[in-house]
């Protein structure tokens, strides 16, 4: 016998969304719980063109960057061709949303356009429950959406504090398209103490991240502050969060991590990890 189910619609003027499925939880409440989550793939067309001026291949480094930064970016761009703009990211892995929870499995595909936008478009499933979900940041807005069957809206999420958080998300996407990181897109990259720190501005706001190299430049570990209600009080402010890479890949000639783990409330007795992910496939558009 089919259980019976319902759905609440509900609507959110803020909060942060780190991976589309997560909100699948707090947004339907179906019988019975879910086993399985399915997410479908996003793709878009192919932009500019190495005939343009503006996607020419990017001088040199030496003088731009510190040295540590150097190594990091030519490691991770293949020389001699015009920088990606865009990057269309294949992954799967487990997400949880407090410490200790269940590891919810996942699959999904992302586009990142470096410096300007992220898009996930999702299709999860629960019981006998399909849902869409869209998730996306451009132009300064950022927005959250679940459809249940593809027409029923039962979470829409937008405001302020999600698109001051997705600003930040932004950056942390972008170590899958490390072009976004160069100089010649207004990046700008110090050297101190904790490492390499990154500059990076995005729909006039700066944002700031500490990059943790190693000795051949690969990216070990990315640490930044992000805008969340995960907090004792429930109120927003600034987190510490970090992604750590567990393993790298090439691609199109553009290595990247291929393993991550990322926490919130990083350094703290608090951390926990909330995200584990492994690309399966990433092409890459200048």
């Amino acid at each position: 016998m089919t259980q019976p189910f319902s759905v609440r619609i509900l609507t959110y003027s803020g909060g942060p969304t780190d991976l589309p499925v997560g909100h699948i939880l707090a947004s339907l409440s179906i019988q019975p719980d879910i086993t399985r989550r399915e997410l479908s793939s996003v793709d878009t067309s192919r932009a500019g063109s190495s005939h343009n001026p503006e996607h020419a291949p990017p001088g040199p480094l030496s003088g731009q960057v510190p040295p540590d930064a150097a190594r990091y970016l030519t490691r991770a761009i293949p020389p001699g061709r015009p920088l990606a703009r865009q990057v269309v990211i294949t992954f799967s892995g487990w997400v949880r949303f407090r410490p200790g929870g269940p590891r919810m499995p996942f699959r999904a595909t992302e586009t990142i356009r470096a410096g300007v936008s992220y898009q996930v478009t999702a299709h999860a499933r629960r019981g006998l429950v399909r849902a869409t979900i869209e998730d996306a940041y451009e132009g300064g807005q950022a927005s959250f959406r679940v459809r249940a069957f593809g027409i029923i809206p039962v979470r829409i999420q937008r405001g302020p504090d999600l698109a001051r958080s997705a600003r930040s998300r932004l950056v942390v996407e972008s170590t899958w398209l490390p072009s976004a990181f160069h100089p010649s897109l207004g990046s700008e990259w110090s050297e101190g103490p904790d490492g390499s720190h990154l500059t990076m501005p995005v729909d006039g706001q700066d944002i700031h991240a500490d990059f943790l190299l190693g000795s051949r430049g690969e990216l070990a570990e990315l640490r930044l502050s992000r805008w969340s209600n995960l907090t004792d009080s429930g109120a927003y402010d600034w987190v510490s969060f970090r992604a750590r890479t567990e393993a790298e890949r090439s691609f199109d000639g553009y290595t990247i991590p291929s393993e991550i783990r990322a926490s919130w409330r990083a350094g703290s007795n608090q951390e926990f990890d909330f995200f584990h992910a492994i690309v399966e496939n990433a092409r890459f558009s200048a």
